[in-house]
């Protein structure tokens, strides 16, 4: 494909929001054939896995050594690792966990003119002489731009060249997980291969990469809470984090309704009491169960506790559920995603949703706002019939309005599902010409001839 100029464009499942799995180029189905764990290693917490190798099954196989993969996408079931890499996956559990990028110790990748490197804390790469360029001439402009919110996907991870984090995640130094490859702590040591999280396939096509693993919880427990707004959960999730949760979920009275509305999911609602207009799921996880029971009540006002596995699942089932329920409605008007992906602070959150129902009201339109809220980050999907001339136009009116409030307050339009084709033109109004610039750079030396996934991201 190289000596021809054909582009490439590595995939996973397939199932991109942002459209990072289409376009025009020779298409590479990595689940097909490349779905193999290489190598577990229980001693060192790591896993060789080829890229098409769906996330579930190696958390299955990890499970048998009491280990997980950190980043935990509601997508598992069917996400390939090379997507969960290429999309800086995280999920339900990254205020422990953070980013893929966090969890990525080495990687066999092609360069887009055909050469295979490695990618690890050596450095030694075609892209050495960029890679120093960046961290000597843009270093000041990456710590100015940079998105406050560590929780960011937008463009390339070059903040990990320096190495430089601008906030980390709210639990991260209450766990010690001992990780090798992870720019919270620290480490004097750049590796290459941070940079794939979050690449989208512009950079380099995986063979195979090592990760991380951390030890799976051994036990958790869950409480559910309930709100009379949206505005006043997302408000109350700075206090819950003192409690030092695992996680803290959103789910709104619009999924809850539309699931108890469909049978198959209705029978598993038996933990929600009531109608309320929010509901926050707080996870606690841990080695001593009663313990965990303690910390659940502490919360103030909690509704229902689930200790078993099994009443935790229902829980979580209708959390995962959230989009394919909200999706599932056969109306020209539908949920869309293009502000779904944008993370705050998360002591800003409540004036974030605030701001946000607003926007929405004034386009005659309301959204499913769910998943998160630990993390700052809230998917927001908008209500529209894009059939019609007027749903364009509000999505391109709404759009516009987010980024504004997302970038004023040190946010970032994209922090797990990528910038594709959709989120691709906010990513120099996030960090200015200058650090968009070092970005090109990087894609320059890794594909010199624009092969590897064309018109995405910068173009």
């Amino acid at each position: 494909a190289a000596k021809y100029k054909i582009p490439i464009l590595p995939r996973g499942a397939g199932s991109s929001l942002g459209g990072q799995a289409i376009g025009e180029a020779l298409i590479l189905d990595c689940s097909l054939y490349l779905d193999s764990i290489i190598n577990i290693d229980s001693d060192t917490h790591t896993a060789t896995v080829e890229p098409g190798l769906v996330l579930a099954d190696l958390n299955r196989a990890a499970a048998k050594f009491g280990l997980m993969f950190g980043p935990d996408p509601a997508s598992a079931e069917r996400a390939t690792m090379g997507g969960v890499i290429g999309n800086n996956a995280t999920g339900a559990h990254s205020i422990l966990y953070g980013m893929s990028a966090d969890h990525l110790v080495s990687a066999d990748v092609i360069l887009g003119d055909g050469s295979l490197e490695t990618w690890d804390e050596s450095g030694k790469s075609k892209l050495s002489q960029a890679t120093s360029e960046i961290r000597e001439k843009y270093a000041a402009a990456i710590k100015q731009n940079f998105p406050k919110s560590w929780r960011n996907s937008a463009g390339y991870r070059i903040n990990y060249l320096l190495p430089w984090t601008p906030s980390i995640p709210s639990q991260w130094d209450a766990n010690d997980y001992g990780l090798s490859s992870t720019v919270y702590g620290q480490s004097p040591v750049v590796n290459l291969a941070s940079l794939l999280a979050g690449s989208e396939g512009t950079l380099a096509v995986m063979r195979r990469a090592t990760v991380n693993l951390v030890p799976k919880p051994k036990h958790t427990i869950l409480g559910v809470l309930t709100y009379d707004s949206i505005v006043e959960a997302c408000d109350d999730v700075p206090r819950l984090l003192e409690f030092k949760p695992s996680s803290i979920e959103l789910i709104p009275q619009m999924i809850i309704r539309l699931a108890r509305s469909i049978p198959a999911l209705s029978s598993q609602m038996g933990w929600m009491l009531g109608d309320p207009a929010a509901v926050l799921v707080i996870e606690f996880s841990g080695d001593q169960p009663l313990s965990l029971k303690e910390a659940v009540r502490r919360l103030s006002n909690v509704v229902t506790i689930a200790e078993s596995p099994e009443e935790q699942a229902r829980v979580w089932n209708i959390r995962k559920m959230g989009l394919g329920i909200l999706d599932s409605r056969p109306r020209s008007a539908r949920p869309a995603a293009f502000i779904e992906d944008c993370a705050v602070p998360v002591e800003r959150l409540g004036g974030f949703v605030r701001e946000g129902e607003r926007i929405m009201r004034e386009h005659n339109t309301e959204g499913g706002i769910y998943a998160h809220a630990s993390g700052g980050c809230l998917h927001i999907r908008p209500i529209l019939d894009l059939q019609r001339g007027e749903g364009v136009r509000a999505l391109r009116s709404i759009g516009e309005q987010v980024l504004k409030l997302v970038l004023g307050i040190g946010g970032s339009m994209s922090s797990e599902h990528g910038d594709g084709i959709v989120a691709g033109e906010w990513i120099e109004k996030t960090y200015g010409t200058e650090v968009t610039d070092a970005m090109r750079l990087l894609k320059k030396a890794a594909d010199p001839d624009n092969l590897l996934n064309p018109k995405k991201m910068f173009d």
